[in-house]
């Protein structure tokens, strides 16, 4: 990449920015295009054609991969995302491709890292409405670590995990080990 694209692309974004951004954000990003524009003799035209190129977007949980397509989906329709598999090893990489212009670009990485976030918190109740619901907890004679009457208790978390638990369905496995006491014959 030649250093007027990387100039082109980096106030591509600054014009996705001027265009999206929030009060003193879109009139600072708007002043700043304006400043670069006219220092380097770049025109309007000449950013419309910085056009679609690819972007990776790192990810770690095979939520947050899908989370990445989904975004793609989103704001370009099917077919302009994609995986990586490895040169050498033929495994998958954590990374997912995307075909699209730099503003459309900013969008959907800020959007991920906001969706990721909300992500992580909601499956962070599921997993604590999933033990619940299974009762996946020490007998009391075993527990030691009992939250003290002392600790704050966020009651809208709470109430999420309940109504997560009622769409949750009880699952019991059959226990392979007896009961103590019961064949101990020696």
């Amino acid at each position: 990449m030649t250093e007027r694209e990387r100039l082109l692309e980096r106030l591509a974004g600054v014009k996705a920015l001027a265009e999206s951004g929030e009060g003193g954000e879109r009139e600072n990003a708007a002043a700043l295009l304006e400043r670069m524009m006219a220092k380097h003799g770049i025109t309007d035209e000449d950013l419309e054609d910085a056009g679609v190129r690819l972007y990776w977007i790192r990810y770690k949980t095979e939520y947050e991969r899908r989370l990445i397509r989904q975004l793609a989906y989103k704001y370009l329709g099917s077919g302009h995302s994609f995986g990586c598999v490895g040169t050498y090893s033929n495994r998958p990489r954590k990374n997912v491709g995307v075909e699209c212009t730099p503003a459309q670009y900013i969008e959907i990485e800020a959007d991920f890292e906001f969706y990721r976030a909300a992500l992580a918190e909601e499956m962070d109740i599921f997993y604590s409405a999933f033990l619940q619901k299974n009762d996946l907890f020490p007998p009391p004679e075993l527990e030691d670590q009992r939250p003290s009457d002392d600790d704050e208790v966020d009651m809208e978390r709470i109430e999420k995990m309940l109504a997560m638990m009622g769409g949750i369905e009880h699952r019991t496995r059959h226990k392979a080990l007896p009961e103590s006491g019961e064949g101990d014959q020696r």
